[in-house]
């Protein structure tokens, strides 16, 4: 087997992330250069060339240079035959583990850093792309770069190493965008860059709500003239605009995801099987699901009724709109109002049939949809992957016997984006592993930053960061993430996924699935640390402080807050006033920081765009630190005696939720309720907690009609 060799980071080398398999630092450096050239003798050299120039993305000063290094690209026979190889980097190949071959030839390579070159030996684009990556971690220098002489051989744990992101969520039923929703083609190149440089190779781009493509025939299902209110700062006022997808606006999305190619990433439309599915079932109410008229259920939009033939074909049609984009698979999930079922007459005698329950026939009708679909999918596109997101209800502990039909019930070559990970031992994913096969697992339960962007753009991604969340029923965290990736390595399973719903302010999850993704070994404390120091250098101890010490009480923990919230579902208590002191304590220093790490971050010419992620948490604690105002006046309101008291409390609350959403407006797109379903849903809190305070402080006056916090909550309030 030969020597044990480290990881990146030991005898004083550059940290990286993701960590190299195997790394060995030789003596000195290689020679200073401003510049770097391309001699490929492999099949690819052409990919080659402009595999360099795109990774060169911040770096592009390297490109015309004068005093060049040349980068010497060979495939990995040539490792082996020529004589002056380093003979540690064979020995490193020797000892490569039987069960990472494949992968190592499919996505590893070998690296020798000389005096006078780089070396690169790969049989593949994508472990050149890899190559390239940890270089560019390894550079130093300014004006002129210069790197360690090194050998490596490196390659990944899991195969698909994907992140659930936004391109429209729930677009136009609960809100119209924001974050990466909002972005053009200049912004996604930019996160795909980045994505290639931490050597994540799968996007899976949520397209929930109204479809931000052209979708012929049916123009009323795509994102675009949907009236909303923008707030103008000029004159203080809000107007009214329509508002239309960026993609709609100028088309982009097959030249994003041709641009990904190159990089090695692959991309799947993340969408529902049958939910908020395009506009269709807002400009077409009568071709929803139709409730039982005493139904305390809320949503009745998010579904089709597939009784009905012509939705049958409108969703057909969707998918071929959605092949023609280029995506490479499909992420369907299951709606996860699974409380509930179509109550029509057609319905009631085919889907019901045989099942006691509404989520039994839930099942039934997605099973004999999927089949629908995944023929008209394949007969689009041969080689498509399609898979799904589905058996997340109750029980979440599985006889095997079910598991088996489970699996009868889908075609063989469907993959799974759903695995057991939360609330459930380990033994229960290793059930899953043995009954599909490692190769069809491709994620687990491990959506931190799919709940977290759920909380109206405040920060909470560490379970320090909130209101007792060890108490919480819901308890996705970027830790509990790392946990299941750490699960799946060990269990071999063929892929990760990361949910990055929302991606300001949320770059350590972002860190996390790509360092575990690859092997990562370090407990989390240990890698937050690694984390920081190896991305943003002296910063980092400002940073941790920061993201350690940001306390977040979501508006609707407020107890006058009545509407339930079930992704922060603990209300403040009076135990909670000492942490609350504590936080208001430690609000100047935490704004000191964050005011020093944005003004650092914007002169930094690689680490620039990260100042944005910055400026999202100094908002958040902005907000937060009027948040912990109301929270205390909200106690006190309890304890109130006279209502000449608990008047005065709830006018002081509401004139802090009006300093807060004044930071909001200013600060946000997307802020106010949306209503074209029938329902009105906005994920900011502010205007639901002004009906609260409102109907307590005019009781003759009372609002009736509540503003629900994002429809992403509803199917969660059985949790």
């Amino acid at each position: 087997m030969g020597r044990d060799y480290g990881r990146s980071g030991g005898e004083n080398m550059k940290q990286i992330i993701p960590e190299v398999k195997q790394i060995r630092k030789k003596r000195g450096y290689t020679k200073s250069f401003s510049g770097v050239s391309l001699s490929a003798g492999v099949p690819f050299g052409k990919e080659a060339e402009e595999i360099l120039h795109l990774k060169l993305w911040n770096y592009e000063e390297l490109e015309c240079g004068h005093d060049t290094i040349k980068i010497i690209l060979r495939n990995l026979e040539d490792a082996r035959k020529l004589p002056d190889v380093c003979m540690e980097l064979h020995e490193m190949e020797g000892s490569i583990p039987e069960e990472s071959a494949e992968l190592f030839s499919r996505q590893g390579y070998l690296l020798d850093i000389t005096e006078d070159e780089v070396r690169v030996f790969t049989d593949t684009q994508e472990g050149f792309a890899y190559a390239l990556s940890t270089v560019k971690q390894l550079l130093e220098g300014g004006e002129q770069f210069y790197l360690p002489q090194i050998c490596a051989a490196d390659w990944p744990s899991i195969e698909y190493r994907s992140l659930s992101v936004t391109f429209a969520w729930y677009a136009g039923y609960g809100r119209f965008g924001f974050d990466m929703q909002l972005w053009g083609l200049k912004e996604w190149k930019q996160f795909l860059d980045i994505c290639s440089d931490y050597k994540m190779n799968q996007l899976n781009m949520c397209l929930y709500g109204y479809w931000p493509f052209r979708m012929e025939g049916y123009p009323e299902a795509e994102l675009r003239g949907l009236k909303m209110k923008l707030w103008n700062p000029e004159s203080e006022n809000w107007v009214e605009v329509e508002y239309m997808h960026p993609n709609l606006a100028e088309e982009f999305l097959p030249q994003l995801i041709e641009y990904g190619h190159k990089l090695g990433i692959r991309f799947y439309a993340y969408i529902g099987l049958n939910s908020y599915s395009g506009g269709y079932s807002n400009a077409h109410k009568e071709k929803r699901m139709k409730m039982q008229k005493d139904s305390h259920f809320i949503n009745d939009f998010d579904s089709l009724c597939l009784s009905d033939e012509g939705t049958v074909q409108y969703l057909k049609k969707s998918m071929r709109s959605i092949v023609s984009q280029g995506f490479d698979g499909i992420d369907f999930e299951e709606s996860e109002e699974a409380f509930w079922y179509c109550n029509c007459e057609r319905c009631r005698e085919t889907f019901w049939k045989g099942c006691s329950t509404p989520e039994e026939t839930l099942h039934a009708a997605n099973t004999w949809l999927l089949q629908i679909l995944y023929e008209e999918l394949k007969a689009a596109k041969p080689d498509i992957t399609i898979g799904i997101r589905a058996w997340r209800q109750p029980p979440l502990v599985r006889p095997e016997e079910l598991i088996a039909k489970m699996k009868a019930s889908i075609p063989d070559d469907v993959v799974l984006f759903w695995a057991p990970g939360q609330y459930v031992e380990e033994s229960e994913f290793e059930k899953w592993i043995h009954a599909f096969g490692r190769e069809r697992i491709r994620a687990r339960d491990t959506e931190a930053i799919g709940f977290a962007a759920g909380l109206g753009r405040l920060i909470r991604p560490l379970k320090c960061n909130g209101l007792r969340c060890g108490e919480e029923p819901i308890t996705q965290y970027i830790d509990e993430d790392i946990r299941q990736h750490k699960g799946s390595v060990r269990m071999h399973a063929a892929g990760i996924n990361g949910y990055l719903f929302e991606w300001y302010g949320f770059f350590m999850a972002f860190f996390a699935h790509a360092y575990y993704g690859w092997g990562g070994e370090k407990e989390t404390e240990e890698f937050y640390r690694y984390a920081l120091e190896t991305v943003f250098g002296d910063l980092a101890d400002d940073i941790y402080f920061v993201m350690t010490n940001m306390f977040t009480i979501h508006e609707s923990q407020l107890n006058i807050f009545e509407l339930e919230f079930p992704f922060a579902k603990n209300k403040v208590e009076k135990r909670d006033i000492p942490r609350i002191q504590e936080a208001v304590r430690l609000y100047p220093d935490l704004m000191q920081k964050l005011d020093h790490i944005i003004e650092e971050l914007r002169s930094d010419k690689r680490n620039y765009d990260f100042a944005l992620h910055f400026k999202k948490w100094k908002i958040s604690v902005m907000r937060s630190r009027i948040i912990y105002d109301m929270a205390l006046e909200s106690l006190k309101f309890e304890e109130a005696e006279s209502e000449e008291e608990k008047q005065d409390c709830l006018r002081k609350m509401y004139l802090d939720n009006e300093r807060e959403f004044e930071i909001i407006r200013e600060n946000y797109f997307d802020v106010n309720p949306v209503l074209e379903t029938g329902t009105a849903s906005c994920m900011i809190p502010y205007h639901e907690l002004k009906r609260c305070i409102l109907n307590r402080l005019y009781p003759d006056r009372r609002q009736e009609r509540p503003v629900y916090l994002g429809v992403e909550s509803l199917g969660w309030m059985w949790f």
